[in-house]
């Protein structure tokens, strides 16, 4: 099968699910670019998916309600000093007090409360403070993000695959998505052992990224029209 030979219903029903894609794909670029402080740096993935999650969310989209970054030097120092306790009373838990804890609190009433993220005692906090993301949130991160991307890739690809364009071109455009995939979601998991797999979420994400766009771009095209380049003769 052939998009071309699908009837206009068909097609108007395509390219409608490849823009949908392109616009859910443009959100989730913002959503990230928000999360890390609205600044695309190796340091800054290094600090959301490798360092503590407390320190990331502090520089990161939680930026706004610090008091002074002095704050987040002292739980910065307090961290790479072991995160004790004794730390934690001695300065730690009063920057908790000031800034995060009016909404990181299992009572908050606050608008933008986060009852599931408590920071209300050295427990809390030091759960929230060791490399890469706490195993709960990973793992259902991890079940969604591959569960809903795989199964992306497998309709976008299928649907590439029938569209008019070089060979070489329909075994890159899937294999380039999954690898993106899998290299993005190794970062994550390995995140937790060192901050080199921070480079393995940027080359996986821009992969992915690259992957989906490139196939949805095609798909729309080829449904009313020959793809530059890379199209061949519907006849051919």
């Amino acid at each position: 099968m052939r998009l071309k030979n699908l009837n206009p219903g068909g097609r108007i029903a395509v390219t409608l699910f490849a823009l949908s894609l392109l616009a859910a794909l443009a959100s989730a670029e913002i959503l990230i670019f928000h999360s890390l402080g609205y600044e695309m740096s190796v340091d800054k993935v290094k600090a959301k998916y490798t360092g503590s999650l407390l320190v990331s969310a502090m520089w990161g989209s939680m930026y706004e309600y610090v008091t002074e970054d002095e704050s987040i030097a002292i739980v910065e120092h307090w961290i790479a000093e072991g995160a004790t306790e004794e730390g934690y009373k001695d300065g730690v838990e009063q920057v908790m007090d000031e800034d995060c804890t009016n909404c990181h609190s299992k009572t908050s009433t606050m608008s933008e409360a986060m009852p599931g993220m408590p920071l209300t005692s050295y427990a809390e906090t030091r759960a929230l403070s060791k490399r890469g993301l706490p195993t709960g949130k990973l793992l259902m991160q991890l079940h969604v993000h591959a569960f809903a991307l795989a199964t992306i890739l497998v309709v976008l690809a299928l649907m590439f695959c029938a569209a008019d364009i070089f060979g070489i071109w329909k075994v890159l455009g899937p294999i380039v998505g999954f690898a993106g995939l899998w290299l993005d979601t190794a970062g994550w998991i390995f995140g937790m052992i060192g901050e080199w797999a921070a480079w393995w979420i940027m080359i996986g994400r821009g992969l992915l990224a690259a992957a989906i766009a490139g196939m949805a771009v095609v798909i729309m095209i080829d449904c009313w029209a020959k793809v530059p380049i890379i199209g061949k003769s519907p006849d051919a």
